[in-house]
């Protein structure tokens, strides 16, 4: 009786399976609420296998998004997608994740992302116009969101890198030298803590806090090594402290 009840179970489970794993893509996310940053566009195949043309979030594109839904993984009922993103001909980021939805909580592994420096300077608000050079290089050895406290950062280890630093601003090409950052959780927020030691003198620490927003706050404190053709650009930092640093918040 109990294997008859075991065979029972494993049948339901991949007829399920397969029902679940045929549906049109379509048909899933006409059921999703996704954020109001996110909106996508082109989208084929099923459940199982779904190509995405583009995703926007906010105003960066991302293209060629490919998943493959984990068989195996239904029978946990924590269901596993492969991701690929981008293409190194394509504009917008590059790279791969492991997303998986378990018990009210999304948990994302093995995250490398590759993008160019200047999109995401493009996406803030500076004293004066610069165009970034270089890639800057995301690695996410992994996190947990709780989809049901407002996307809630439960946990987060990973590392930002930005090599051979540099920035073209008034007409001039400046070496900046290395960034790197730790990914983080403080508070229910996914944090960026900007490593202390680069050649602007620079810390800041950025917070991406449940609802979407996103805060950051730090100190511009010129050294040795401050590039100086950036010290015309101090006085729009506003007034320096008793220990020479410029306060920065967003």
């Amino acid at each position: 009786m109990k294997k008859k009840f075991a065979i029972g179970v494993v049948f339901l489970m991949t007829y399920l399976g397969f029902l679940v794993a045929t549906l049109p893509a379509t048909v899933l996310f006409n059921q999703m609420s996704l954020p109001k940053n996110i909106s996508l566009s082109g989208v084929s195949g099923s459940v199982w296998k779904t190509s995405i043309e583009q995703v926007f979030v906010g105003n960066v594109e991302i293209k060629k998004i490919k998943s493959e839904l984990s068989f195996w993984s239904l029978f946990s009922l924590a269901p596993r997608l492969p991701v690929t993103f981008g293409d190194s001909l394509l504009a917008g980021p590059e790279g791969e994740v492991d997303i998986t939805f378990s018990q009210g909580k999304i948990e994302i592994e093995n995250l490398s992302l590759l993008l160019k420096a200047n999109e995401i300077a493009q996406q803030l608000t500076l004293p004066l116009p610069v165009t970034a050079k270089g890639d800057v290089e995301i690695t996410l050895y992994h996190a947990a969101i709780n989809i049901e406290d407002n996307n809630k950062c439960i946990a987060a280890d990973g590392l930002v890198t930005w090599s051979k630093a540099g920035v073209i601003a008034l007409e001039q090409n400046i070496q900046l030298g290395n960034f790197t950052a730790k990914i983080a959780c403080e508070e229910g927020a996914l944090a960026l803590l900007l490593s202390p030691q680069n050649d602007l003198g620079l810390t800041l620490n950025a917070y991406a806090r449940q609802g979407g927003r996103v805060s950051g706050n730090g100190f511009l404190k010129p050294g040795a090594k401050f590039p100086q053709t950036l010290n015309s650009v101090l006085p729009f930092l506003g007034r320096k402290d008793s220990q020479g640093r410029y306060r920065l918040s967003f």
